[in-house]
């Protein structure tokens, strides 16, 4: 009888590990799923924060100065200033691109107008 009690006793701990895996690994998956959820809002309001820097500049240019949009808008001149930043960086690493992309473009070109003049 001492074997059965034996046999019971590591069944029952062998569940109850196994029920704690179960919960620790859907405690990890929602971990994970809030952690995207998360990402995926830092990557939006990076967005949003590099359009409004953009609309920002636009009126600026118009002539509205810095401290006006604060005022205007209800931001605060430091939430304005690091939005005109966050677009300035933006613009500057899409001006990089191009330069990359016009350095592929005469290779196109000059395929065309190899197929063109045959």
């Amino acid at each position: 009888m001492a074997l059965a009690k034996t046999d019971s006793r590591s069944q029952t701990a062998r569940a109850r590990a196994r029920q704690a895996m179960a919960v620790e690994l859907e405690r990890a998956r929602k971990r994970e799923s809030k952690l995207i959820a998360v990402f995926s809002a830092i990557d939006a309001r990076e967005e949003a924060e590099a359009t409004l820097g953009a609309a920002l500049i636009e009126l600026r240019d118009l002539g509205v100065a810095q401290g006006d949009l604060a005022e205007m808008t209800g931001l605060s001149a430091r939430d304005v200033g690091a939005a005109i930043r966050t677009a300035k960086t933006q613009t500057d690493s899409v001006d990089t691109e191009p330069e990359n992309a016009d350095e592929q473009a005469p290779a196109e070109d000059s395929d065309h107008a190899g197929a063109q003049s045959h």
